[in-house]
């Protein structure tokens, strides 16, 4: 009996060492596929509509798709033009660095006791910020070049979204053909309204946060709006990520005062509102997950394909909770993921 437990023990090591190589040399074919479910996700909605006004499904799908493409990669080029000139304008601050750092180190030295800069901070090198910046634009502008074969991906995922019904009650008994539809259609109801629900609170967390920075002046408001929106897909790490950045904008362009504080301390009370009080509200308790298990989820999938994986981690995580959930005999491991 040990031994046979000590074998599928074995094997299930070996399943996942297998599974994980796969993931990591498939991922051009595998992300693109992944970006595309959540897209025809997003936009299913919009296609029963257009749909139920009578406009042919072709057409419908084709309409949408081009718009979102084109809205999509318009979006892309402005963002990647504004962070070009942002890189190409943020040396500027390095006198204001060094002296913000000459004035912290003066500081340090009249304390009783010694206390050393950190290498972190000693070597804070704008050039090299500059150049990583750039490079994560040419990242972003890349994937953007990619979106093509994403929306091929869609259109056959759309195309083909109303013939699984028919398939399955072709190839399964009555009863149990009912009860598999009712449930597909619950995991859609359900992704499609974590889906929106999320996009809403991104962009409600972007516009508010662009907001501040508006309200106070500080250079590139619009650009690190725009990371907020983004890096609230990526729970607690995006947005601690996103007012640290803006933080330090603002105190690179405004020094040593209480301007700072004051944008970095809305920014974390805005976030916290809404993190904490208004998602859980209108998203559910059902889909609060383990924050261990969220952590686990973006090393993961953030070692295996990169920054995009890291985006994908966590939507990628609910959605697999939300099968659970509806699959009652894989219901305790939905259980075991929430907090």
């Amino acid at each position: 009996m040990a031994e046979s437990r000590l074998t599928r023990i074995s094997l299930v090591i070996i399943v996942l060492f297998i599974s994980g190589i796969i993931l990591k040399i498939a991922r051009p074919v595998l992300l693109p596929f992944l970006v595309a479910l959540f897209i025809s996700y997003s936009i299913s909605p919009l296609l029963d509509w257009l749909v139920r006004l009578k406009v042919p499904k072709l057409l419908a799908i084709i309409s949408i798709l081009v718009l979102t493409f084109a809205l999509l990669y318009l979006f892309g080029l402005l963002i990647y033009s504004s962070g070009k000139y942002f890189a190409a304008e943020f040396p500027k601050y390095n006198r204001q660095v060094d002296s913000l750092m000459a004035e912290l180190i003066a500081w340090l030295e009249h304390l009783p006791f010694k206390v050393s800069v950190p290498t972190i901070i000693s070597q804070l090198n704008v050039d090299k910020l500059t150049g990583l910046l750039l490079g994560t634009l040419g990242s972003f502008l890349t994937f953007l070049g990619k979106l093509l074969i994403v929306f091929v991906f869609v259109i056959f995922i759309l195309s083909g979204r109303d013939k699984l019904p028919a398939k399955v009650a072709t190839a399964l008994a009555e009863e149990r053909a009912v009860y598999v539809n009712r449930m597909v259609a619950s995991i859609n109801r359900q992704v499609q309204k974590y889906l929106a629900v999320k996009t809403m609170i991104a962009l409600m967390n972007g516009l508010l946060a662009a907001g501040i920075l508006i309200l106070f002046g500080v250079d590139f408001a619009l650009l690190f709006g725009f990371l907020t929106f983004v890096l609230d897909y990526i729970p607690s790490v995006g947005s601690i990520t996103a007012t640290v950045l803006a933080g330090l904008m603002a105190f690179f362009q405004f020094g040593n005062s209480l301007i700072p504080v004051w944008i970095f301390l809305l920014l974390v009370i805005m976030q916290t509102i809404i993190g904490n009080f208004l998602e859980p509200k209108l998203m559910g308790r059902s889909l609060n997950l383990s924050p261990l298990l969220v952590l686990f989820s973006l090393i993961f999938w953030g070692w295996l394909w990169g920054i995009a994986g890291m985006f994908l981690a966590v939507p990628l995580l609910a959605v697999i909770k939300i099968v659970f959930e509806n699959v009652p005999s894989l219901k305790f491991l939905a259980v075991l993921m929430s907090k």
